[in-house]
């Protein structure tokens, strides 16, 4: 006896079950997942821009009180992707340029000041002129 010509209640257990089964369930779950994945993402970015938006105004705060008052002429308009790089990723040279625009805030001679970045290893083109 052949299943075709058989009874199919025997064989499929009382139903005939003909296309493939609703994937509804999962189908929102990994809507859902993805969707949470790109808000993460999304808010991830907008949280790390800000923080290196904020990082950046110091080092801009900093050279342009640096090229003011120590007349370094390569530190007047906005700094190098290089330099911005640079700084976003080194802990060290962000302690040093906080510490050094705190000092010439308060009246550190030019030249210390200059000292002191060359040995954080801060990029300096051209050698700047001491004035108090």
């Amino acid at each position: 006896m052949s299943v075709a010509s058989g009874d199919l209640g025997e064989v499929t257990g009382g139903h005939v079950k003909i296309g493939s089964e609703s994937h509804v369930g999962r189908n929102v779950a990994i809507g859902a997942a993805l969707v949470a994945l790109a808000g993460g993402i999304i808010g991830f970015t907008t949280y790390s821009n800000k923080q290196d938006g904020e990082r950046l105004a110091k080092l801009e705060a900093f050279r342009g009180a640096y090229a003011e008052k120590c007349d370094a002429q390569s530190f007047r308009g906005e700094a190098s992707s290089m330099l911005k790089d640079s700084y976003l990723r080194t802990d060290r040279l962000q302690a040093a340029v906080d510490k050094q625009h705190a000092a010439l805030r308060s009246g550190a001679p030019c030249d210390e000041i200059a000292r002191a970045l060359r040995q954080a290893d801060f990029p300096m083109s051209t050698p700047t002129t001491a004035q108090q």
